[in-house]
């Protein structure tokens, strides 16, 4: 079995190893020395005055962070004991020998957390602040459950408390090797802690998965219902249908539609932790509106759902990326609506559309459509410069200033061709041609007026008679 599987089991142990524990407790290597905090009393023997130091550094911080989390405080002081090795542990727990790799119990009979520190050596600060966390919660289980909360739920509870670290990623490899294989027990198997203890490599990871399922599905407050709904249920499947309202069996059919989602990422969200919305942000600031409101929407009923333990602010952010996302998923349906508006040669319209987009854009901070923007806002001035020319081209033509009007038909052509407003286009070289029949014809009547008048000066002088001569 992997290192990694006995130091769950280890951590995880708990009440199944906290009747290991004999009515009283001697020193191993002298008496047991005291360090007292607000709320623990950490018991220590000469020489690991340090690790006495550590602990209480942290305890009490710990103690706040999951009886918050679970709306209740067991009395204290409850006591930490610190045994230096696992011989000094086996001679007060003799029965511990058979079971190996313990790191880590606690007694919810003596109020009592018990650590092997010699078994931490290797651990990461987080994960010895795990080992506190994790049996702190098995005692806190038991007080609102009075004791009645079946072997599995227990280490799922507990297990969800842990922050992550390397051994989260263990368990659900673990997990997702059973569910390949077709081992994942069936929920009945909660209830015996022969099989969750004898196949840890399976019971553990499952065990976890079953109570995060509960929690993201129906929210902390509901667990904390359901704990208290146990002290006084006939068992944990009457419990769990009283506290969420729905059989056992529906509750676990539920759970095997949910656990590939869970198996792939959603393992890395606890609703113990701030939702975290970089991902929303990092959609936001590429310009992916559509998925930032889908993202956020996601985001925002989450947070709903675990009201009681996620931050006010939190929830507001939220609510403010997606109304900013919202923003944005209009600003470039409207940016569109100008590019279809130019493209279509309706240029005030073109124009009222993006001063709209740009003004949208600048109340959500958005500066990513700015070149876009003046792209289409440089095209529009062209078009309505090339407009201009095409009415100036037809009212010069109507005072007959045909060269003139030409050459301002000639540069609205081109515009209009460089901006592909081929209906402009198509009327500006209609003009074009018109006018140059226009011309022609008015060169052709020029032209016969003035032969005609040439031929009118010949005849007139025939007709004269000879002077006479005198």
């Amino acid at each position: 079995m992997p290192r990694s599987l006995w130091v769950a089991i280890a951590i995880c142990l708990a009440l199944g190893v906290g009747f290991l524990a004999p009515g009283g407790v001697r020193a191993q290597a002298g008496e047991w020395r005291e360090r007292d905090t607000a709320t623990f009393i950490v018991l220590y023997v000469a020489g690991e005055e340090a690790e006495a130091v550590r602990y209480t550094g942290f305890i009490d911080t710990i103690y706040d962070e999951v009886s918050s989390a679970f709306g209740y405080r067991p009395p204290p002081p409850l006591t930490l004991r610190l045994f230096p090795t696992s011989e000094d542990y086996y001679l007060v727990n003799p029965a511990a020998r058979s079971v190996p790799g313990i790191v880590a119990h606690a007694d919810f009979r003596r109020r009592e957390l018990v650590v092997i520190v010699e078994r931490t050596i290797q651990q990461t600060d987080e994960e010895v602040r795990n080992n506190v966390r994790h049996e702190l919660t098995h005692i806190i289980a038991a007080d609102m459950s009075e004791n009645r909360l079946n072997t599995g739920l227990q280490e799922g509870v507990a297990q969800y408390m842990e922050h992550p670290t390397p051994e989260l990623e263990s368990k659900i490899a673990a997990l997702l090797l059973a569910a390949d294989q077709g081992r994942l027990m069936p929920w009945s198997a909660l209830d015996n802690r022969d099989t969750i203890y004898g196949t840890p490599e399976v019971g553990y990871p499952q065990s976890l998965a079953v109570v995060a399922f509960l929690i993201d599905r129906y929210g902390f407050a509901t667990l904390r219902q359901f704990l208290r709904i146990s002290a006084r249920s006939s068992g944990y499947r009457s419990a769990l249908e009283h506290a969420y309202g729905v059989p056992a069996t529906d509750l676990e059919a539920e759970w095997l539609t949910w656990l590939p989602g869970y198996l792939a990422d959603g393992y890395k969200r606890s609703a113990l932790d701030s939702y975290n919305l970089t991902y929303a942000r990092g959609l936001l600031e590429q310009g992916n509106y559509p998925a930032a409101v889908t993202e956020l929407d996601q985001a925002v009923a989450w947070i709903a759902k675990h009201a009681d333990t996620q931050p006010v602010e939190v929830a507001t952010q939220a609510k403010d990326l997606k109304a900013q996302a919202e923003i944005g998923v209009r600003a470039t349906q409207i940016a569109e609506d100008a590019r279809v508006a130019l493209q279509g040669g309706d240029y005030g319209r073109a124009q009222q559309l993006i001063g709209q987009a740009r003004h949208a854009f600048a109340n959500i901070g958005a500066t990513h459509q700015g070149a876009a923007l003046d792209v289409y806002a440089q095209r529009v001035r062209r078009g309505i410069a090339a407009n201009e020319q095409l009415t100036q081209a037809n009212e010069l033509a109507r005072s007959l200033r045909f060269p003139q009007a030409r050459a301002s038909a000639d540069v609205a052509a081109q515009e209009f061709a460089a901006l592909g407003d081929q209906p402009r286009l198509t009327s500006a070289m209609a003009l074009r041609s018109s006018l140059d029949s226009r011309q022609r014809l008015a060169g052709a009547i020029l032209m016969v007026v003035g032969l005609a008048g040439a031929l009118l000066s010949l005849i007139g002088r025939g007709l004269q008679r000879p002077a006479e001569v005198w």
